[in-house]
């Protein structure tokens, strides 16, 4: 009986040890980007611009690849699971600016 005992009182034990450390290794809290927003405003300031057909279908296709690139890179370097906005009703932190400002910077090739 006592060896039945010791063993459920070790395996419990493992098992915490086991789920504290896979929470502190690969565990990523939740933040947000508004989609909506970043989309909208590389809409305006393109939108005021006369390009050509060729022109807005390269800026576009340069949008779309940079900011799925920075979403994947910001998600990476700060360790967050990005969802946009509108999934999200808690608060947290909110990575919009930071995405927007990014894109912005690859799509002029800065």
């Amino acid at each position: 009986m006592k060896n039945i005992i010791v063993s459920l009182i070790c395996g419990l034990l493992g098992a915490m040890i086991f789920t504290l450390i896979n929470n502190h290794l690969y565990a990523r809290p939740i933040a947000v980007v508004k989609l909506d927003e970043i989309i909208a405003s590389h809409l305006r300031e393109y939108g005021e611009r006369e390009l050509t057909e060729e022109q807005q279908r390269d800026v576009s296709e340069r949008f779309a690849k940079s900011l799925d690139q920075v979403i994947k890179r910001v998600a990476d370097e700060h360790k967050v699971t990005l969802l946009v906005s509108p999934a999200v009703v808690s608060d947290v932190p909110d990575y919009t600016s930071y995405v927007k400002s990014e894109v912005g910077r690859m799509v002029n090739g800065n």
